[in-house]
């Protein structure tokens, strides 16, 4: 029924004169968790349904959507669609071209054993109230253990007047959690998260016990830490925070509207030197498992493990179909929407910087006096600028290649390029994260992922 519907929501936009067309319909079972303080402020379950449909006459793009998959309304969403890009298409002065595809017919299944949908919401629940229970038992300082469980199952449709003829089975399970320890007057809080396309045997997979339990160990530990200093240090970054770099700070430059905008510092750098030699970066939507992995984005393409960056040097960009035609390249698969209500806008996936030689020991063994930073706690980014900032959520100081005192509000900040350029050692190590990407107003799953990553020269800040 699905394609049936986005089949005939583009097939009425061309009738109407669209000279370009996609349509996306879902059926999403879905369910979403928030634990705070042992108490459920939302425990929400239901079927989310509808149908986004895009069309593109005379240079101009138009967007309408609706919940309801009753042709009848498919059909005035086309027309009010088209409606907007032709009124449009008379103001715009540079008209937007797509790179068309070849046609592609296909069915995708995520496999799973516990079918989310067969689950009820009070097990769910249970689960959530087992998850802070497992955090809370760790330790008498752990005063709180908020919890996020999100999961979506169903179908995707996609369909487009050039190329793709797409049903997509997809099934994805998400849980957060953040342990607050209190120690007298001090209080901190650590966060640890699991997440995959799978059925509710995720749970089974992955130690998941052990991950809300590191939340309220890291949390605990935490309350030893001291002030930090301030300073430019050898930095060593850990695979979640030197990931959160990958993605934030790299990445977001990388996507192609960006460039196109004037919004990137790595306009005009392609087959440029931008760093170390030992720094290649992937953003790939191929990941088994993954986190940000689909085989087809949201505009039907086919997705691709990209190279951004090998070997210091600049080497792609993140496209759609339009920033892929003004630039003269290829789609590679990198438009994405966070449901039918939403247009397909270029996103990253999986984004990860590859494994070098060094074991952990071997980073630290050289340096005297430094910082040892792990994971994030938030940030900001400015990708034309090409600066950033991030606070890390634990810190040691490092001394004569040791781990040593633990640190609180620890921050690294610095040049993108300056810092890709200061990245001198790399670890053997390999380790992934999951999270949720912002982008005009819109939320998509990727993952982040890294080794350890030694830079030299950082800016580190923290108390005085």
């Amino acid at each position: 029924m699905l394609l049936d519907m986005a089949e005939r929501a583009v097939r009425q936009a061309i009738n109407l004169g669209a000279e370009y067309a996609d349509a996306r319909a879902e059926q999403l079972h879905s369910t979403f968790i928030r634990l705070t303080n042992e108490r459920f402020e939302q425990a929400i379950s239901g079927v989310d349904q509808g149908l986004g449909i895009r069309i593109l006459y005379k240079g101009a793009w138009g967007f309408s959507s609706t919940t309801s998959l009753k042709l009848k309304e498919i059909k005035v969403a086309a027309e009010d669609a088209f409606k907007t890009a032709k009124a449009t298409s008379k103001a715009v002065k540079e008209k937007t071209i797509v790179h068309h595809m070849k046609p592609i017919k296909d069915r995708v299944r995520v496999k799973v054993r516990q079918p989310l949908t067969q689950i009820g919401i009070d097990k769910k629940m249970e689960l959530a109230l087992h998850f802070s229970e497992v955090a809370r038992n760790f330790s008498l300082k752990i005063i709180s253990a908020d919890l996020i469980y999100e999961d979506e199952a169903g179908q995707r449709a996609t369909v487009s007047s050039d190329s793709a003829f797409i049903l997509t089975d997809t099934s994805r399970v998400y849980v957060g959690i953040n342990a607050v320890a209190k120690e007298g007057e001090k209080i901190t809080s650590c966060r640890e998260r699991v997440g995959r396309p799978a059925g509710f045997e995720l749970f089974e997979q992955v130690n998941s016990d052990e991950v809300m339990e590191l939340a309220a160990k890291r949390a605990v530990g935490l309350l030893k830490a001291k002030p930090a200093p301030s300073g430019r240090f050898t930095v060593i970054a850990d695979p979640k925070l030197a990931g959160v770099f990958a993605h934030e700070a790299v990445g977001h430059c990388c996507e192609a509207d960006a460039v196109i905008a004037g919004e990137s510092i790595l306009e005009g750098k392609l087959e440029n030197k931008l760093g170390s030699e030992i720094v290649s970066i992937f953003d790939d939507s191929t990941v088994d498992g993954g986190w940000g992995s689909e085989r087809y984005d949201d505009e039907g393409v086919p997705t691709k493990k990209r190279l951004l960056i090998e070997k210091g040097v600049l080497k792609g960009y993140i496209h759609n179909k339009e920033s892929a035609a003004k630039l003269g390249m290829k789609p590679n698969g990198g438009a994405r929407a966070q449901s039918f209500s939403y247009r397909p806008i270029v996103r990253m996936s999986n984004t990860y910087i590859t494994p070098g030689d060094y074991s952990l020991e071997e980073l630290l063994e050289d340096i005297d006096k430094g910082f040892y930073l792990k994971a994030s706690r938030g940030g900001a980014v400015d990708p034309a600028k090409g600066t950033f900032q991030f606070n890390a959520e634990e810190a040691h100081l490092i001394e004569e290649g040791k781990l040593a005192t633990p640190l609180l509000d620890v921050s690294l900040s610095g040049l993108t390029l300056e810092t890709l350029h200061s990245i001198d050692a790399i670890g053997k190590d390999f380790e992934s994260d999951v999270g949720f990407c912002g982008k005009e107003e819109q939320s998509v799953p990727v993952g982040d992922a890294s080794p350890h990553i030694r830079i030299q020269n950082a800016l580190v800040g923290g108390r005085v």
